[in-house]
């Protein structure tokens, strides 16, 4: 059995991992951030008609005969997506439609609910052309392929339904983690997986290593009480808070925090859009109702600026009709009554229509930029900050385990090899592994090349 990592070897994100016996399984297939920012822009786009050609050209997807086109065999028989995240699921898309696709139940609700307020696309996985065939599954489920058996067990994250999986082969059991994390609110799902892997005695660990090098721990009750106690000093001016489109912990936080301080929570279309698709779908979740109580959206201005049905495109319409809203003006007449939610940070224009009073909050809850094109972007928020006059706080609890809970991961599951994914530091992990007292085989990936899985 060999496996051959394709993306996320050496680098955060982009995860596509090939399991190689008789037959071929690929473990996630996400958008490689880091090479597509090498090369692609907002002005400089890949060709369309050209599409899997560039990415080719530029590495963003391995050059493999029969993977995406149907001039040869099919390449892979199946792919198996762990979470809904575009770094792990984000070009299944561009595979050809008779390689089926596994993933999570609410998984695929996400998906279509992001897609929904996209324009059609070849890298949209449902909102294009021609669909995808999904294969759902949950916990309970057991994927049977020609030489593996993959057990889903849920896991902590930042986003609902991630997975990790339980891979039983005829030479080994091996496990991959996807991304997870043991300090979020529903820790006992990551413990459930450790507890699968070590009930199943799995011998070689991909392990993702995001913050391997990150010892601090904030956690979502940490982010709580830091909410909690920033909105309270702000008295009677606004409070927006940004929070990651999929980010179901962060919002039902913010949504505590909101209840404590007896302010209605004014949410984005986005976010609405997301919630009432979950709730039609029969989503698997707790699910926050939009009632004028307590939970509304927060009905920006577009193109005419005058709230015009044909403003707005065709989903935001049919969505504005079926839940309350609140616009600008409202707002800004009572900006103590009301915590507005935001999905991007570039939404802070936004705010110079409501006119927030001077010295109002506004906080990113969300992951601290990373590349430099993030920074740049990061840079341009702190401008309008300045020119709003408003008062900034990071306030985040991150979707990934840090160093001690990789290592006491690692422990528990006492497998023989280690492989380290998703991380900027894998020889680190075998040091930290060394110095424990552990002792697995620690074999770092090479992006494209394959190695023996046991």
């Amino acid at each position: 059995m060999r496996l051959t990592v394709y993306g996320a070897a050496g680098q955060i994100g982009g995860n596509k991992i090939l399991l190689e016996g008789q037959s071929r399984v690929f473990l996630d297939f996400g958008v490689d951030f880091n090479t597509r920012s090498k090369y692609f822009s907002t002005f400089l786009q890949p060709r369309r008609f050209a599409l899997v050609k560039d990415y080719i050209a530029t590495g963003v997807l391995p050059s493999l005969k029969g993977l995406y086109e149907k001039d040869e065999p099919p390449f892979a028989e199946a792919v198996v997506i762990t979470h809904g995240h575009l770094d792990h699921y984000g070009h299944a898309s561009l595979l050809r439609p008779d390689i089926p696709l596994y993933m999570g139940e609410t998984t695929r609700l996400l998906i279509k609910a992001r897609e929904n307020t996209k324009q059609k696309s070849p890298e949209n996985l449902f909102n294009k052309n021609e669909n995808h065939p999904v294969e759902v599954f949950r916990t309970s489920s057991k994927l049977v392929f020609e030489d593996a058996v993959i057990y889903p067990v849920h896991v902590d994250h930042s986003i609902p339904a991630a997975y990790g999986l339980v891979i039983e082969t005829g030479e080994g059991v091996l496990a991959y983690t996807g991304d997870l994390r043991m300090h979020g609110p529903k820790s006992e799902m990551t413990h459930d997986f450790v507890e699968k892997c070590v009930k199943m005695n799995v011998e070689t660990l991909v392990i993702e290593g995001t913050r391997v090098d990150e010892t601090e721990v904030s956690t979502e009750d940490d982010v709580r009480k830091e909410l909690t106690r920033v909105a309270s000093e702000v008295g009677d001016r606004l409070v927006s808070v940004v929070v990651a489109m999929m980010d179901f912990d962060r919002l039902n936080t913010v949504l505590s925090v909101a209840e404590k301080l007896d302010r209605v929570v004014a949410i984005s279309l986005h976010h609405a859009n997301l919630l009432t698709t979950l709730k039609r779908g029969g989503a698997r979740m707790n699910i926050p109702e939009l009632r004028d109580e307590k939970l509304v959206a927060f009905l920006e201005r577009r193109r005419t600026g005058t709230y015009s049905k044909t403003d707005y495109p065709s989903w935001q319409t049919e969505l504005i009709e079926q839940i309350p809203t609140v616009g600008d003006e409202e707002i800004r007449r009572d900006q103590k009554k009301y915590l507005l939610v935001l999905s991007r940070a570039e939404d802070i224009i936004k705010l110079s229509d409501i006119e927030p009073a001077p010295g109002s909050l506004f906080i990113l809850s969300t992951s601290e930029a990373h590349s430099e094109e993030q920074m740049l972007e990061e840079e341009r928020i702190h401008n309008w900050v300045n020119l709003l006059n408003l008062r900034y706080k990071h306030i985040h609890s991150s979707g990934h385990a840090p160093q001690k809970d990789l290592i006491k991961i690692i422990e528990e599951i006492n497998p023989r090899k280690v492989i380290p994914v998703h991380t900027l530091k894998p020889t680190l992990m075998k040091q930290l592994l060394n110095n424990s007292g552990l002792k697995p085989v620690v074999e770092e990936p090479v992006q494209g090349r394959a190695m023996d899985v046991f």
